[in-house]
């Protein structure tokens, strides 16, 4: 199947003034609460409405402008228009660019005597490029598809202003449809402007953001996997905690992505030289997580080593102790001491280096709790009553964890695999067992 054949059409900074374009002729709306309704149900935080263009005779001139550029690109004999979001400023696109086109619709006009599906005389062979605003699951692509196959003619690509990445690439494959997706930005990157560039829409409301503990582990997953569960849990404020994704996609890259949907907690568990975990830490300054985390067994010249070298941003370093998974036997093994003792002995070390907050099991909490205070505590091990600990050794419950001094709580497979509604779970929790909301 070929998907995807180039990166975006439009550059971030192009993306900027199109969102900013689209907002000023009301081509666009938004909510923070995702409340917008969908064509074919659903709701989304983020809907664009080209056919509105018509309202604004500089918009349709804006339109026709920003589409020249990807099809003369393509080399294409003539384009197809799906009407009717792009039929308002397709007549402008032909004008500008010399291009030739053709209407199909998705389906026929009654009371027409000749081609009322398709309007336009294409040459068998020609090189041709769809045009649409937006592409969600690709279901009113196929017919169109379907007609340019049936006319014989060559299908370069579909081209749309933003791909809503809701699954157009298994629909096209479950129809045996090979069309080129070219898109100018997707709905993460008109995400992306609105909120961190152009500053219009905020991440989530900020309260809640403030009061809700929950740390959403979205270890093993792809970026794909997690975005369409990220842009639903967005609203509900919870911190996402990334380790394994940050290797794929690289720091820089990874964490302003992330930053859209939530604070993050790049898990990185950092154990080595003072200077090479200075370096890891140098590469978090220019878009700083909300925290951090190193092995407090690497010791006090190393932690401090993380926490001088990101002084001044807002990012918490947080010393890992015994990790959840190790029972009594394991932590012999490797501390030769109890994790109770392990655990007070790592927190000394990683307080006496300025660590900003500790990780530890929900059960050695209450402890470090009455030590230090004034330190942030986060805890892994978390399960609902009843909820299988899996490979996780010292657990507790949310309600628990919380009374016994953590400040936050780690939770992975219980929100985002054993529960039905990823969004729904952590509203539960956070009403029936935490008592926040």
């Amino acid at each position: 199947m070929r998907y995807a054949p180039r990166a975006p059409w439009l550059d971030p900074a192009e993306q900027a003034e199109v969102c900013q374009k689209l907002l000023q002729y009301e081509l666009m709306e938004f909510s923070n609460k995702r409340d917008l309704p969908l064509k074919k149900g659903g709701t989304t935080d983020i809907y664009i409405n080209e056919r509105n263009a018509r309202n604004y005779p500089e918009a349709i001139d804006y339109l026709a402008k920003i589409y020249r550029n990807p099809l003369l690109r393509l080399g294409i004999d003539r384009f197809v228009e799906v009407p009717d979001s792009v039929s308002c400023f397709a007549g402008s696109l032909a004008q500008l660019t010399g291009i030739p086109y053709l209407t199909i619709r998705e389906q026929a006009k009654v009371g027409r005597v000749a081609k009322a599906k398709v309007i336009g005389n294409p040459r068998r062979g020609e090189k041709v490029a769809v045009i649409d605003d937006v592409i969600t699951d690709g279901a009113s692509k196929v017919e169109p598809f379907r007609e340019c196959e049936r006319m014989m003619l060559d299908i370069k690509a579909l081209v749309v202003l933003v791909d809503r990445q809701q699954g157009w690439q298994r629909n096209f494959a479950d129809n045996g449809i090979t069309l080129p997706v070219w898109a100018g930005m997707t709905l993460h990157d008109v995400r992306k402007q609105l909120i961190s560039v152009l500053g219009v829409m905020e991440r989530c409301d900020k309260a809640l953001e403030e009061k809700n503990p929950l740390i959403v582990a979205l270890d093993g997953k792809s970026w794909d996997e997690i975005l369409s569960v990220i842009d639903r849990l967005r609203p509900t404020g919870c911190i996402l905690k990334v380790n394994d994704l940050l290797f794929e996609k690289g720091i820089e890259n990874l964490i302003p992505d992330l930053s859209v949907y939530g604070r993050v907690m790049a898990d990185l568990k950092s154990h080595d030289i003072e200077s090479t975990v200075a370096n890891i830490a140098a590469r978090l300054k220019k878009n700083p997580p909300w925290a951090v985390t190193v092995h407090a067994s690497g010791g006090e010249k190393m932690i401090r080593a993380a926490v001088e070298m990101l002084k001044g941003t807002q990012t918490k370093v947080l010393a890992v102790t015994v990790l959840t998974s190790f029972d009594k036997a394991t932590c012999e093994e490797i501390y030769s001491r109890l994790p109770l003792d392990e655990v007070k002995a790592l927190a000394a070390i990683a307080h006496r280096a300025g660590a900003h907050g500790l990780v530890c099991s929900p059960e050695e909490v209450k402890i470090l709790r009455a030590l230090y205070p004034n330190i942030t505590l986060v805890t892994p091990g978390i399960r609902s009553a009843g909820v299988s600990a899996n490979d996780q050794v010292r657990i507790a419950t949310p309600a628990a964890a919380r009374q016994n001094g953590a400040d936050y709580l780690v939770m992975g497979r219980q929100i985002l695999k054993d529960a039905p509604d990823p969004v729904a779970e952590v509203h539960r929790l956070l009403t029936e067992e935490l008592f926040i909301v």
